[in-house]
């Protein structure tokens, strides 16, 4: 059947009986969203997002070359049938939008929930939309069916495009919040694309249709002025794609995506025939290619820039890796004399060489002292370099923490006796506490606690006690030195990380001791921290391991 007063379209679109701004609305917006889907998803075929964003831009494209025929036609049955599925490709846009932006940001596919709800939210379009409940008749006169849309069916597919709205809305505050910086400008982005594009879509496209379904306006072409959110989506893409490499397209495939861009635009002055839209399409052009030739050109400068930054960092990564070979090589080699030194010291104390005079005891006293000094440092040094270097291994086994510590704190009684400090070792645990770690690092840590309490201890007295709590055994240094503020407290377990005035009172601390306790007691399921009444009140360091069942 075929509507009167209306001339036959040429070409099968093009007709003088429809409103100038029409062709230019659809014809370039239908163009450049397939060729940015297309290209996209050419360019990665595997990839779930660049699958997605080809569909929405499909059933966008449908949607409008739907709108095309509706506007030009002049057959009532084809524009009835047509009409029909105007109201599954928005629904499909709405979904799939949302559909995109989940992965987008997620980066991995929705669960099986979500496309469930996905689902469930489409079932009355697709059961619907063909039925008299979309459309109950058409009006041969007017050559449309606007006067018999249910007005409860289409608020419903376009209150899509509105939920669309808010859930990717907040699916991009969630992500946002916790994003990095690069992350951020991604989201932002994308989040003004995807937004701008359903809200003029869906927005314009409701209000022109409600507007015309009630009489209000003589036509929907309000909805033509909604299209133009989609170039809008596609520009930010495809600066997505140039600046931060979305989608997985290189540099050069990029360059290619902005010049056919600006090539599909020049190609529009084919068939435009109105002087307005000729200028529009001159203005889009000139305007697109200034844009093109800014963008490529800030991207060459950007990732030249960038690929001489990396170089530069696999050069410093190269220098620090062969500084923590030559560390960890030259403070093996120290290491082995000095520990032999720090031996034969404690053997001549002990007497196993004969009796000593008082002069001659306080000078190995001090060797003594002085080597354990240089074997902290040593280790210290050792140990930061092969966690650098990735050589840094655990040997757990099952043993006595108790025994452990009174035996580290009996090996540093020459330490406390140079410096004029009590030292003693308090237990209240009668049977052995096992625990499962790396027996030589957690002496390492024990040692390196109570070497501290000596050193930042000017005067009085150092204990070390072991007691359970709970699943967990506890070592304790209590000591009546310096103390700490909060603020020391908060920065002292970092590499590096010394009290302000730590010199002062030991000046050969590195600040890598504390850092080298928390990291070895994380890597074997327990703990390590500090407190502190503040200055001058003394200090409490922990060792925390959880107890072997």
């Amino acid at each position: 059947m075929i509507c009167p007063f209306f001339d036959f379209p040429t070409y099968f679109f093009f007709t003088s009986d429809v409103p100038p701004l029409l062709y230019y609305s659809h014809i370039p917006t239908i163009i450049i969203s397939l060729f940015v889907g297309i290209f996209v998803f050419l360019s990665g075929k595997k990839f779930l997002l660049n699958q997605l964003l080809l569909g929405v831009s499909v059933f966008f494209s449908l949607w409008v070359i739907i709108d095309l025929i509706t506007w030009t036609n002049i057959n009532s049955e084809s524009i009835l049938f047509v009409w029909s599925l105007l109201s599954l490709c928005l629904s499909i846009v709405a979904i799939l939008s949302i559909y995109f932006i989940y992965v987008f940001l997620e980066k991995k596919d929705v669960s099986s929930g979500i496309k469930f709800v996905f689902l469930l939210l489409l079932a009355p379009v697709f059961l619907l939309s063909t039925t008299s409940f979309n459309l109950a008749g058409f009006d041969l006169i007017e050559c449309d069916a606007f006067t018999f849309e249910n007005i409860k069916f289409y608020t419903y597919y376009y209150s899509l495009g509105l939920l669309a709205m808010i859930w990717i809305f907040m699916l991009l505050v969630k992500h946002y919040r916790v994003a990095t910086i690069i992350i951020r400008k991604e989201i932002i982005l994308i989040g003004i694309g995807i937004e701008s594009f359903l809200f003029l879509f869906f927005g314009l496209s409701y209000i022109g249709s409600y507007l015309t379904t009630v009489g209000v306006l003589e036509d929907s072409r309000l909805e033509m002025y909604g299209l133009f959110g989609m170039t809008f989506f596609i520009s930010l893409i495809a600066y997505l794609i140039i600046k931060f490499k979305a989608f997985d397209i290189k540099l050069i495939g990029a360059q290619a995506l902005v010049w056919a861009l600006v090539i599909v635009i020049g190609s529009e002055f084919f068939f435009v025939q109105s002087i307005i839209n000729q200028v529009l399409v001159g203005v889009t052009l000139v305007i697109s290619s200034t844009l093109g030739l800014i963008l490529v050109r800030s991207v060459k400068k950007e990732i030249a820039q960038k690929e001489h930054i990396e170089k530069i960092a696999k050069e410093l990564k190269r220098l620090n890796d062969d500084k923590s070979e030559f560390v960890s090589f030259a403070s093996h080699q120290i290491r082995t004399p000095l520990t032999s030194i720090k031996g034969y010291s404690a053997e001549i104390l002990e007497g196993d060489y004969g009796e000593l005079t008082p002069e001659l005891k306080d000078a190995v006293q001090k060797i003594l002292v002085r080597g354990t000094d240089a074997v902290t440092l040593i280790s210290q040094y050792l140990d930061k370099s092969k966690m650098e270097l990735g050589q840094l291994k655990y040997d757990f086994v099952d043993f006595d923490i108790v025994e452990l510590a009174k035996s580290v704190t009996k090996g540093f009684e020459p330490n406390a006796e140079q410096s004029k400090l009590t030292l003693k070792f308090s237990t209240d645990e009668t049977a052995p506490c096992l625990v499962n770690a790396d027996k030589g690092k957690v002496k390492e840590v024990i040692g390196n606690l109570i070497d501290n309490a000596i050193k930042y201890t000017p005067s009085g007295s150092i204990e070390v006690s072991v007691f359970k709590k709970d699943d967990k055994v506890l070592v304790k240094f209590s000591d009546t030195g310096v103390g700490m503020s909060k603020e020391v407290i908060a920065d002292l377990y970092k590499k590096f990380g010394r009290a302000k005035d730590a010199a002062k009172t030991n000046i050969l601390g590195t600040g890598l001791g504390l850092f080298l306790a928390k990291t070895f007691m994380e890597a074997m399921k327990g703990r390590s921290w500090a407190e502190s009444e503040g200055d001058g009140k003394g200090s409490q360091f922990y060792v925390e391991l959880p107890i072997k069942s």
